[in-house]
């Protein structure tokens, strides 16, 4: 299989599909597919990319969450728009798309702190009052401007410091920094999700009312042994975000 194209803005270790979704929809920005006209045919995308007809398959289907393409039988897949005016949306079927859920977008890191956890803190990040974390503020944003998705606050363990310069260039994927500078792998998430009045820190970065209804999302990053490297505390304003989970009947178990 070939290397993805550079224009790709997904992650090089994303998954395929997301990797080709992402060039689509850059190509499609750019003009070279139009309003109005056809993508190029299965078998052709397949050529092309050097992908399975399920790569491509998966890859239109994000094209069509994102409002950019439609399907339709006997003619082909039709691009209704250059831009996507819909929510920013993830599909999250496993640990690869979450970990690449972010591409089409860029992060600015608004500061660092190092924070010694008390007993709220240590419950937010379910680990022990008095550990030390290093804690980004950061905000993510779409590629191609606009308003802010999301107000992230990053956690990660004293080893992996030395992130620092490669986080605020802005372009870094900031959980393959966490195993590159803490040297172990990330192994599980678990993300845990919950209505939240919008606190006024992020209600100032994100531009809505403070106390507003908003989205926390919790995501803890795990090592070997469930050892916690990182968790992240994201507040979404409404209408900004989506998040779509699989679920499928497992017939094994069924039977």
């Amino acid at each position: 299989m070939h290397a993805a194209p550079r224009e790709s803005a997904a992650p090089a270790n994303a998954p395929r599909y997301q990797q080709l979704s992402a060039m689509l929809a850059r190509e499609i920005g750019d003009g070279r597919y139009a309003v109005g006209s056809l993508l190029p045919p299965e078998p052709q995308l397949c050529q092309r990319f050097s992908v399975s007809r399920h790569t491509v398959r998966e890859a239109v289907r994000q094209l069509c969450d994102m409002g950019l393409v439609s399907r339709h039988q006997g003619v082909g897949t039709v691009v209704r728009a250059s831009r996507s005016d819909k929510q920013y949306s993830a599909s999250l079927a496993s640990l690869g798309d979450l970990m690449a859920y972010a591409q089409g977008t860029r992060l600015k890191v608004l500061g660092s702190r190092w924070v010694e956890a008390d007993a709220a803190l240590a419950a937010q990040l379910r680990c022990q009052e008095g550990e030390r974390w290093l804690e980004w503020n950061t905000v993510r944003l779409p590629a191609e401007g606009g308003e802010p998705i999301v107000h992230m606050r990053v956690f990660v363990r004293p080893e992996c410091e030395g992130m620092r310069e490669e986080l605020e260039s802005g372009k870094a994927w900031v959980f393959g920094l966490i195993e590159k500078y803490g040297g172990e792998r990330i192994h599980e998430a678990q993300q845990v999700v919950a209505a939240v009045a919008v606190p006024a820190a992020s209600a100032r970065l994100l531009g809505v009312k403070p106390r507003s209804p908003g989205l926390l999302v919790r995501r803890f990053y795990l090592g070997r042994n469930g050892r916690l490297l990182s968790v992240s505390l994201n507040v979404h304003p409404p209408g900004r975000v989506e998040f779509t989970t699989t679920w499928r009947l497992d017939n094994t178990a069924a039977a």
